[in-house]
């Protein structure tokens, strides 16, 4: 990276390039039983280094946001002054990259669907919600999960179906289903 920069910076191209570092997907290495793996609900899954960097247009720094791969397109034709088509999914980021403390989505959809081979063969559907405390996944299976990533950033205790977390698992259930929907 510190070459990229370097090079762009002889070349005078520093102020006018953004550069964008994601990855598809996170991986398990051992977690919640799972191999080598890149198919789970769980965090070492969903969680993914996204740096942005931009130097004339956005200042340094960190942005505690959940955003996502789906973010990427409309925040580039943003930037490259071209409208966001209908129908994009995602959000620009332009407005957190520019004041870390503008509003930003709350919750994010998480989705899996098997595949033919591999370990994501073993891992049923699922469609799930995640928000800054909160996870809830639902399989195809019927089968259920909720943590509170707050005080089980692990996700070791799975909280659905217990009676003290009746009302978030119902609330989550309910959220998850309108985006489910959009």
């Amino acid at each position: 990276m510190a070459s990229i920069l370097a090079l762009l910076e002889l070349a005078a191209l520093d102020q006018d390039t953004i550069i964008i570092f994601t990855s598809d997907n996170g991986l398990t290495m051992g977690e919640h039983r799972f191999g080598f793996s890149k198919n789970c609900p769980y965090e070492e899954c969903i969680t993914l280094p996204f740096i942005i960097h931009g130097s004339g247009y956005f200042p340094a720094g960190e942005i505690d946001k959940v955003v996502a791969n789906i973010d990427i397109a409309p925040t580039i034709a943003e930037l490259a002054g071209i409208p966001i088509p209908e129908g994009v999914d995602g959000l620009s980021m332009v407005p957190i990259l520019e004041n870390a403390a503008a509003p930003w989505r709350e919750e994010h959809l998480l989705e899996h669907w098997p595949t033919e081979e591999g370990i994501g063969m073993l891992i049923p559907g699922f469609y799930g919600i995640r928000t800054d405390q909160w996870k809830y996944i639902e399989y195809e299976t019927g089968e259920k999960e909720l943590y509170d990533l707050v005080y089980d950033p692990y996700e070791m205790q799975n909280l659905a179906g217990k009676y003290q977390y009746k009302v978030i698992q119902v609330e989550m259930s309910k959220r998850l289903a309108e985006l489910k929907d959009k």
